[in-house]
């Protein structure tokens, strides 16, 4: 937990720590969406997760490109 908060202490790009939130945000609400394929039940019955993972990688994806918007914007007008 202490890594996390370092993480975002730290004196990294803003826009790094948005991309590298977002990319985690859409790998962990797909997980349970791969856990239940591969250790669930056979019927299919998959709906919640498969809507959570659906929505989750898309905020992840948006996330990320905004990070990497916000990322270049940092480099062209950087802070002095």
């Amino acid at each position: 937990m202490k890594a996390i908060v370092n993480f975002y202490r730290s004196p990294a790009r803003t826009g790094i720590k948005i991309l590298v939130t977002s990319l985690v945000l859409g790998t962990l609400s797909a997980l349970p969406l791969w856990l239940t394929l591969q250790f669930g039940d056979a019927d299919g019955g998959a709906t919640r997760v498969a809507l959570l993972a659906m929505f989750g990688t898309l905020a992840g994806g948006l996330g990320a490109i905004v990070g990497v918007l916000w990322f270049g914007l940092e480099l062209v007008f950087r802070r002095r």
